[in-house]
Formats: C-alpha cells, sequence, structure tokens
C-alpha cells in the first residue's frame, strides 16, 4: 500500500495516522501474580477481553478471556491461579511510530485483535484494539483486519 492511499483519513495535523494516534494509553495490565479472578473482573469492569501483563514495567504477556476459557478443563482451581499459568507469552508488539498500514498488516498476519504499542526502552504504551482502526479506514479495508 502506498503512502498516498487516499482511503486512509489524515490526522488534524495533515499527516497519516500512526500506532501513537490510535493507542488507549491508560490501560488496563496486571502482573503476573494476579489471579486469573481479578483479571476476569476487570475484563467484565473495564469490557475488554484482553490484559497486558507487566512485570517491573516490562511486558511479558497478555492474559485473554479466551485463555482463561481453555483453562477452565484444566485448572479445577481456575479462579486463584495466577494470570502467569494461562497467559500467552508471544505477544503482538508495534512501536509508537508505525504507520496505520503496518498496523492493519500486523493485525491481519498476527490474526489477533490488539497489539500492545511498547516504547523503544521496552516499556508499554498501551493498547490498540482493531475496532481502534474503524474510523481511520475505509472502503471496507477493516475487513482484510478482521478476516484475512
Amino acid at each position: 500500500m502506498s503512502s498516498t492511499d487516499s482511503r486512509l483519513t489524515m490526522t488534524p495535523a495533515g499527516r497519516r495516522p500512526t500506532a501513537a494516534d490510535l493507542v488507549t494509553v491508560d490501560s488496563r495490565s496486571c502482573s503476573p501474580f494476579s489471579t486469573v479472578l481479578e483479571a476476569a473482573l476487570v475484563f467484565r469492569d473495564e469490557d475488554c477481553g484482553t490484559l497486558p501483563v507487566l512485570d517491573a514495567g516490562k511486558l511479558i504477556g497478555v492474559v485473554t478471556d479466551r485463555d482463561i476459557a481453555l483453562g477452565v478443563p484444566e485448572y479445577p482451581d481456575l479462579a486463584a491461579r495466577p494470570v502467569s499459568d494461562v497467559m500467552s507469552r508471544d505477544v503482538a508488539e508495534i512501536r509508537p511510530d508505525e504507520p496505520l498500514d503496518a498496523i492493519e498488516a500486523r493485525l491481519a498476519r498476527e490474526r489477533v485483535r490488539n497489539l500492545v504499542v511498547i516504547d523503544s526502552d521496552g516499556r508499554m504504551v498501551g493498547v490498540i484494539a482493531w475496532c481502534d482502526l474503524i474510523k481511520h479506514l475505509q472502503d471496507g479495508r477493516l475487513i482484510s483486519v478482521i478476516a484475512p
């Protein structure tokens, strides 16, 4: 995709959006020692399905509502277990300066619903959900993200 694609929106400053423009910076997170029940309560209270897992401020994984659902048959005491028992360690990350087309491509390639934005020091900036792209992608391009 070219950087002059007319199907992309522009920021108020007149440039193409980047991850820094789309990221939710006040994203909730948890520690690897948080319980699965605590994560589930955040999912309920914040209406989300993904929580970055941070250890000393560094991203070490994500726990999703799907991770918890898949953990039910494996752990009878799942609610009391730490999220580190069920979290995904392979995290789809992106840098704040990545352009919209790179975000779109990464979501489609990784087949994930969220990307964690990581700064140059390896610290979490926030999370971009696929639905954050809706107002920036036009002409059906969102379909290529959610159904590659």
